[in-house]
């Protein structure tokens, strides 16, 4: 029986484009053969300090070719891969590698103290290796160890199922404690095809790697590239000026951008933006958040040769919904329709679905979905209706079936028993012209229960008193909606996918009024 193993169609790419470039980083290119070999041979040194089948592996890298070789390794010998976000520091590295019971972490020389930080103090016996040199002994240099073994293809251990775990990805925690979502092969090689459909990321063109891989968004939206026989050019880590010259000098055709990434161009100054050449680009993808109007606006306008499309996904499961170029302009702030393969529904807090423009809970369904939250049968059992899986989000569906999220539940605000949605307010306080960045939290009152207060980000150089800001907002939203009080900060958490991580906003609010 024919399996959908998630690294068949590298071994396949390496007879059917053997000689064309599969990846290129900084000054390395390697051919569809040379990077199968390289995976061969990773794969095989795996093996010889004793990985086997359903043993965990862990990554923490800056975007990189190793990140790409170390999956499809795993995917070829049967263990699975856990990536580990670059930003975490010691405490966080350590949950993660405990958390997985991973056996062997691969990680960049530049967080080598962060690991040796937690090095003795993991629960798992540990293989550490290092890309790039480190002063440990006991840590192995990556291309000095994968060198001398065989480029044949390696053998599991035992013989691979579709359904096989490939992958524990934690999710981006903008809720506290990040929880392992475990991915199947067939999941994640569904998620290349599907997207590969949905976003047409077809043959001849290439992809540009420029958002953190060690996240889902980016990363899911690379593999289709591999699986259609095209290069992907890698970019380091996210810097505007560096994406922008990435797309004049190599002219990939598609790429994943945040929307805080899409606003960091836009913050270049205009000689700087307009001085390279980014017609090549034919696709872009972003998810994360809803653009904001403006900016839409000025993707359409300089990238004028791309179409882009918008959708709403989430690690357990890579895309849920999506809006497609032709929507651009007539569903503004809409995460769109559900993808192929995939259903959505919203429903009440009695689990039943909602009438056409009432907010309910966005569940969804579909072919790659993950399976479980790894060793963690309670968040399972919370998020899970039986097929369906819980998003977080709340939304509302219009009458032509497209969707919108709301808030996300956890932060929706009780005030005067009244539903008041955080997205609705910053959306109207981000039109405000000397406004960077906004979030709005709930906050404790001893009349409403809870009010919206506003913690803004002015842009450089710009002065503004709360009452400016409660001005502007008059006659935009309803009075309950204005928020009582404004704070104004340097700058807001958020994931490099661009979600506000409220729960930290929340705390740091809470040390500026204590």
């Amino acid at each position: 029986m024919q399996h959908m193993l998630f690294s068949d169609p590298i071994k396949l790419n390496a007879i059917r484009y053997g000689e064309k470039e599969a990846v290129s980083f900084k000054d390395k290119r390697f051919t569809y053969k040379q990077f199968n070999n390289r995976i061969n041979q990773l794969g095989h040194a795996l093996q010889n300090i004793g990985i086997k089948k359903g043993d965990k592996v862990a990554f923490m890298l800056m975007n990189c070719n190793q990140l790409f070789e170390i999956v499809y390794a795993c995917g070829k010998i049967g263990a699975v891969f856990v990536p580990v976000n670059s930003r975490f520091v010691g405490p966080e590295i350590k949950h993660v590698l405990d958390d997985s019971e991973s056996i062997v972490l691969i990680f960049d020389r530049r967080f080598s103290e962060e690991i040796m930080s937690i090095h003795d103090q993991v629960k798992t016996e540990h293989h550490y290796i290092s890309v790039g040199e480190v002063d440990d002994a006991d840590t192995l240099e990556y291309e000095q160890w994968i060198s001398g073994f065989s480029v044949e293809e390696p053998a599991p251990s035992e013989p691979l199922n579709e359904l096989d775990m490939i992958s524990i990805m934690y999710t981006g925690g903008t809720t506290g404690h990040p929880k392992g979502a475990v991915r199947s092969h067939r999941s994640l090689y569904l998620v290349a095809l599907l997207f590969s459909i949905e976003f047409a990321i077809g043959r001849n063109g290439k992809g540009l790697a420029a958002g953190p891989l060690y996240g889902a968004a980016a990363f899911g939206i690379s593999i289709p590239n591999f699986y259609v026989g095209n290069s992907v050019h890698i970019v380091e880590k996210f810097h505007p000026v560096e994406v922008l010259q990435a797309i004049e000098k190599e002219k990939p055709t598609t790429t994943f951008l945040a929307p805080p990434m899409f606003d960091a161009i836009f913050s270049l100054p205009e000689d700087i933006q307009n001085k390279y050449d980014v017609s090549s680009m034919k696709g872009l993808i972003s998810v994360g958040a809803p653009l904001h109007t403006g900016t839409k606006e000025k993707i359409l306008s300089f990238f004028k040769s791309a179409e882009l499309n918008e959708f709403y996904g989430a690690t357990e499961l890579g895309g849920a919904a999506n809006l497609f170029p032709e929507d651009q302009q007539n569903k503004d702030r809409s995460v769109g329709l559900p993808m192929l393969g995939m259903e959505v529904k919203l429903l009440n807090d009695e689990g039943k679905e909602v009438d056409q423009g009432d907010s309910g809970a966005f569940y969804v369904k579909g072919i790659t979905l993950c399976d479980e939250y790894y060793k963690r049968p309670d968040a399972t059992k919370e998020a899970f209706r039986g097929e369906w899986l819980g998003l977080g989000d709340v939304g509302v569906q219009d009458e032509d079936g497209f969707y919108y999220i709301v808030d996300r539940k956890q932060d929706m605000i009780l005030s005067g028993a009244i539903n008041v949605y955080p997205t609705e307010i910053e959306e109207v306080l981000h039109k405000h012209p000397k406004i960077a960045d906004v979030a709005v939290i709930g906050v404790p009152h001893e009349k409403w229960g809870e009010v919206p207060i506003a913690i803004i980000v002015l842009n450089n150089d710009e002065i503004a008193e709360e009452t400016e800001i409660l001005e502007f907002c008059n006659g935009k939203l309803a009075k309950y909606k204005i928020p009582h009080a404004v704070e104004f900060v340097k700058e807001l958490p958020r994931s490099l996918q661009g979600k506000l991580l409220k729960y930290k906003i929340r705390e740091e609010y809470r040390k500026i009024r204590t």
